[in-house]
């Protein structure tokens, strides 16, 4: 059952350390324990390079989760962890803060919960049978701060058979890179700090495995699948994408969680590749900036559901990024986003470009979702008029065409849309050509829901606006449909509210 209304009365206010009891953290490395077919967790890999002594402590039903922590932009301590437990079997959650929790706010809020409820001044029990589901408390109301992330997982029923194998193995025999649980250094298992995975292969990354380097799959065709409940990461002293999906005709990728460790670049990248599929995905970096989570580029007939994505840049971001024309380049076509959670400490949520050297942009859903938390720029607050949640920002005249919104929670945002055309990005650093035609237009916005105002001049806006300069084609926004969309319960019926802002190359909106 959703329990948002049950959660919002949960943010509790007004205490005081005096008036609230407050428990001691407990173990924040973890611990190993495993219980066969109903529950497993981890302690955390030394080698990790922590950001200090976490700030957060968690059980599952008296066992701890190891936790392991990033900086966040604003000087808050950004803590992730993950375990194991049979679906359908109730878990009871202990969360203790090292601070006192004057308010809290456990999102999503569609997540399928048994209850909620304040144990002491810092401590917070929630319990849940559902696996596989991605939970974020967010502490004395400021996401920007201490947050921790709980990748609460189904055990794994499909992990390979290796019997008494542990730590890393290469079985040619089985075409599968096998990794157990422990720490990992590519670069000392390989010789190198990318996994070039070959066409065919299975690389599994097992629960309780971290492993320091990339993986990537080129011209992969179906059979071929990075899998597990593990982590792969990378840091500032080798900055490179996680994980590479290139010029791929069939692949999959699920369970693992990918993070990026101080280093500046993107996180995972599917490029020029049909046929991918992503599941249970978590992606994960708070580092500023040109740290998307996932960019899709010039490519087709993909799926990727129930994801976790946070990102200090776009959280996902799909691009045309082939040279020439837009029209000789490949589309961005029938792309399928379902059940992702998304957190973008700078640019967008969800955005089409900022380059669009793409034929079109056709048949993309996002469905069924949630925005956790959407900020534009935390050095240039409201100067940034292309970004928003849901964006899409044109810099190479093309067409955009048959897009859906549809069941989006939008928690915590600034700009809520922004749709349109751009001569240059970033300062001018990435400069756009709008001399070919393109639009905007078949986009529909359905059950599209924001609950928060930020209190800032671009808090849930919608901007929208076409293109006309001298010497280049026009291009319109054209028939976006509003269907059922609210800004703080309120529903959006004309644009004669001052969230709307729209130029005269805007037409044919519509409204439900």
């Amino acid at each position: 059952m959703a329990l948002w209304a049950v959660l919002l009365a949960l943010t509790i206010q007004g205490r005081t350390a005096s008036q609230a009891k407050l428990l001691s953290i407990g173990n924040q490395l973890g611990e190993n324990y495993s219980e066969s077919g109903i529950l497993a967790t981890h302690v955390v890999a030394p080698e990790f390079p922590f950001e200090g002594r976490s700030l957060f402590s968690v059980t599952v039903n008296g066992k701890s989760v190891g936790l392991y922590n990033d900086k966040s932009y604003w000087g808050g301590l950004v803590h992730f962890g993950s375990f194991e437990f049979s679906n359908g079997h109730e878990i009871t959650l202990k969360i203790i803060y090292q601070k006192e929790i004057k308010s809290f706010e456990i999102l999503p809020r569609t997540l399928n919960l048994k209850s909620v409820k304040r144990i002491a001044g810092n401590a917070v029990q929630v319990k849940l049978s559902k696996a596989d589901q991605k939970m974020t408390l967010i502490v004395n109301g400021n996401p920007k701060k201490d947050v921790l992330h709980l990748f609460c997982n189904s055990l794994d029923t499909v992990a390979p058979e290796v019997g008494n194998i542990e730590g890393f193995k290469k079985l040619e025999s089985r075409k599968l890179y096998y990794f157990g649980p422990g720490y990992y250094s590519l670069k000392n298992k390989i010789g190198s700090q990318q996994l070039n995975v070959e066409n065919g292969w299975r690389v599994y990354v097992a629960a309780g495995a971290v492993v320091y380097g990339s993986i990537n799959m080129s011209r992969a065709e179906a059979g071929t699948k990075v899998d597990g409940r593990g982590m792969v990461f990378n840091d500032e002293k080798n900055p490179a994408v996680i994980l590479g999906v290139d010029n791929c005709k069939g692949a999959e990728v699920e369970g693992v969680l990918f993070h990026g460790h101080r280093a500046q670049c993107w996180q995972v990248v599917v490029n020029q590749s049909q046929n991918v599929d992503f599941n249970n995905v978590k992606i994960l970096c708070t580092r500023y900036a040109s740290t998307d989570g996932l960019d899709v580029v010039n490519s087709q007939n993909c799926t990727f559901q129930n994801m976790f994505i946070r990102a200090n840049d776009d959280a996902v971001a799909i691009k045309g990024l082939q040279n020439g024309s837009p029209i000789s380049c490949l589309p961005n076509e029938n792309l399928f986003f379902e059940g992702l959670q998304l957190w973008n400490d700078c640019n967008c949520a969800f955005g089409m470009g900022a380059e669009t050297h793409a034929a079109v942009y056709k048949n993309i859903w996002l469905k069924n979702s949630c925005v956790l938390f959407s900020y534009d720029d935390p050095n240039h607050h409201e100067k940034m008029d292309e970004r928003g949640a849901l964006t899409i920002c044109c810099l190479h005249g093309t067409y955009f065409r048959n897009l859906h919104y549809e069941n989006v929670e939008v928690d915590h945002c600034e700009r809520l849309v922004a749709m349109g055309f751009q001569s240059s990005f970033w300062f001018g650093s990435i400069q756009g050509d709008q001399t070919t035609p393109g639009g905007i237009a078949e986009v529909t916005m359905k059950n599209v829901n924001t609950y928060n105002n930020s209190g800032s001049k671009i808090a849930n806006q919608i901007s929208l606006y076409g293109w006309h300069d001298k010497d280049t084609p026009d291009k319109y926004v054209d028939g976006v449909i509003f269907d059922h969309v609210r800004v703080n319960g309120q529903k959006i019926n004309s644009t004669k509210t001052s969230i709307f802002k729209i130029n005269t190359l805007v037409k044919h909106l519509k409204f439900k």
